[in-house]
């Protein structure tokens, strides 16, 4: 049985308050040691500067600035959260041009701490509008996505400069232009609002005994309403 415990077991656990901007795997490590503090107030730990809270019981938890290396073998099953509850991501800008399109633009929050440390991934732009007259079809690098019965998706892979750009020159310049999305409002039919928002992923990979245990966590910005 340790030997297959060996392989990282993960699976996601609700332990943590609700909402929360937290990703949370199970791992048997050899028994740890350290203040335990009430699990609701597991968040607490960010006030230390540690980006980690674990627990074994769902009752008490501990702070950790890493996961313990000697984790992937033992005795106990511990539950660990990477902690972002302190990191806020900006909503994008919107920006009007004429009566024909809307533009979206995406603040350079990723080149700004704490982003520039801990590493995001895949960042979206993303406006839900009721269809009314819109064909809600994905074109070009625009996705489109039915929600519910009378809602649209729209999203839109926004890449960030250094961290995902994905082209093919062996010359990259980042001019430092703003991250903008224009929309020609026929997209939106005859809505009478859009709803923007950002979504980024943080990673955090954790090396661990025989492997590497992987959190993943979806930020997403408050959300911006524009009357069309």
């Amino acid at each position: 049985m340790l030997r297959l415990l060996g392989f990282i077991l993960i699976f996601f656990v609700l332990w943590v308050v609700e909402g929360a901007s937290s990703s949370c795997k199970s791992i048997v490590c050899p028994k740890q040691t350290g203040k335990a503090i009430p699990c609701d107030m597991c968040h607490d730990c960010l006030n230390s500067g540690s980006r980690f809270c674990y627990t074994s019981d769902h009752k008490n938890c501990q702070c950790a600035t890493i996961v313990p290396p000697s984790c992937g073998s033992g005795a106990v099953n511990y539950t660990f959260c990477h902690l972002l509850d302190d990191v806020v991501l900006p909503p994008p800008e919107i920006v009007v041009h004429d009566e024909h399109s809307v533009s979206a633009v995406v603040p350079r929050f990723f080149q700004e701490a704490p982003f520039d440390v801990i590493k995001p991934s895949f960042l979206y732009l993303l406006a839900l509008f009721t269809k009314n007259g819109s064909d809600c079809t994905s074109f070009g690098h625009i996705e489109a996505y039915h929600r519910q019965q009378d809602r649209c998706l729209l999203r839109i892979r926004v890449q960030m400069p250094k961290i995902d750009y994905t082209g093919t020159d062996n010359y990259y310049y980042d001019d430092r232009s703003a991250l903008e999305s224009q929309f020609s409002r026929d997209l939106f039919g005859i809505a009478e609002n859009v709803t923007f928002w950002n979504e980024v992923t943080i990673r955090k990979d954790e090396k661990i005994l025989n492997g590497t245990l992987a959190f993943a966590t979806v930020m997403k910005s408050t959300r911006v309403d524009y009357n069309l």
